[in-house]
């Protein structure tokens, strides 16, 4: 799970830091930098897939073959052009510092998490250094990596009775395994196969925390009546385009009875309705919205809206999504009813509560602020567990700003342009009525 993170010259962001929460929350105008704070992640995590030096690349000239049905490959998760489109004006640097914890595969002794911090630096789109350090307990290890070569020796990562020795490297994966030792002569092949699990996880720690990051865009939903049937069942359902993400999702759900049934709950809780699929001819999957109970007949899930088209793109990545791991959410709110708004608010709240799920909600909805700070007042979440930031562009700056919330869910300070609007609008409502 994120801890902090901080942006410089990102954009609108010329030195943001953020501390993150189990619940954390943006909220704010268009066009005042919360969306970027995703993007910056994500392009983190993108370049550390590829492992390379560069922290934008264009998508141009990687596709995956037609064959595939898909546009793009898995491993990009965001395009935001050449680094000259998103380095602050005038400035040829950005620096990304992020802190976080990952848990191993299984605990083992008192090894159940590793706490990392890193910061990168990245020059005309070149990472120029990076330096960072993992805490374990029993040990801590650092890494510098300047000018094409580490620039600080590591003393070792102890865990046991045995020794990891970590060595910087020059791309975004940032470190890797230099071996292990121990100080035990005679280790049974049990241990050892233990000690090589554990050090394929150690080595690479920096790039499991960015791993642990799924994004859920706000444009998602059902665009057509059917999907192509692939020929496997698809590795990721974080893909660029909302094409690829409609194609992935029905062929994903159709391999899976059990997660196409967890997916069913949670739309008929929320919409009455369940979703089910058909193999027609030309190797086609049809996808049908099934009522609950006899009240209409079954139709096209296409034309069930879009409110209901996007409750399967955010529930189902929710739903995949391990223990301690992260999910950051674009408007949760998108096309639903304000009621709608609620339910989803409170049952993924609810998800986060059961399954340790750590959520960043991006969001314009005082419906789903309304929901989370009510959560608090309730006592399902106490004030330390939510996390809000308001944010603003102040002359081409993001000027971001955290918001206090105490035991009653009640904002200090409150919110500017937020919930105002509101009382506005209701008052010129009022007058309008009072002249007639």
């Amino acid at each position: 799970m994120l801890k902090t993170i901080r942006l410089k010259n990102f954009k609108l962001h010329e030195d943001t830091s953020i501390e993150a929460a189990p619940i954390t929350v943006f909220i704010g105008p268009n066009n005042s930098g919360k969306s970027s704070i995703f993007q910056a992640l994500l392009l983190l995590r993108q370049a550390a897939a590829r492992n390379d030096q560069f922290l934008c690349r264009p998508p141009g000239g990687i596709q995956p073959p037609p064959s595939e049905h898909y546009l793009y490959s898995p491993n990009l998760l965001v395009d935001v052009g050449a680094f000259d489109e998103v380095v602050r004006r005038g400035r040829n640097e950005i620096d990304f510092q992020v802190s976080g914890g990952v848990r191993p595969p299984r605990t083992i002794g008192d090894l159940n998490e590793a706490s990392l911090s890193f910061e990168t630096r990245i020059k005309e789109n070149w990472l120029v250094s990076n330096s960072g350090s993992i805490r374990c307990p029993g040990g801590q290890t650092e890494w510098e990596f300047v000018g094409g070569k580490p620039t600080k020796g590591s003393p070792g990562l102890k865990w046991g009775e045995v020794i990891y020795r970590l060595e910087a490297v020059g791309t975004f994966n940032l470190t890797r395994l230099a071996g292990f030792s121990t100080t035990n002569p005679v280790l049974s092949q049990e241990t050892m196969r233990m000690y090589n699990e554990f050090s394929q996880w150690i080595g690479a720690i920096p790039s499991k925390l960015l791993q642990s990051l799924h994004p859920v865009y706000a444009l998602r939903g059902f665009e057509e009546w059917g999907y192509p049937i692939t020929d496997y069942s698809p590795s990721s359902l974080e893909l660029l385009t909302l094409h690829d993400r409609a194609l992935a999702l029905p062929n994903a759900l159709a391999s899976d009875r059990r997660l196409k049934e967890r997916l069913s709950e949670r739309l008929e809780e929320i919409l009455h309705i369940s979703i089910d699929f058909e193999v027609i001819p030309g190797k086609r999957l049809k996808i049908w919205a099934k009522p609950t109970g006899n009240s209409r007949a079954e139709t096209l899930f296409a034309n069930e809206g879009t409110g209901a088209n996007q409750i399967p793109f955010i529930f189902v990545p929710v739903l995949l999504t391990p223990p301690d791991e992260t999910i950051l959410l674009s408007e949760p709110e998108a096309h639903l009813h304000p009621k709608g708004q609620c339910e989803l608010t409170s049952m993924l709240l609810s998800v986060a509560k059961k399954e340790n799920i750590q959520f960043f909600f991006e969001t314009h909805s005082e419906h789903v602020l309304h929901t989370i700070l009510n959560s608090v007042a309730r006592g399902e979440w106490s004030p330390a567990d939510v996390a809000l930031y308001y944010f603003q562009n102040k002359n081409g700056i993001a000027e971001v700003g955290k918001r206090e919330i105490n035991q009653f869910g009640q904002v200090d300070g409150g919110l500017p342009d937020f919930f105002e609007q509101s009382l506005a609008e209701l008052s010129d409502y009022l007058k309008a009525l009072s002249k007639t």
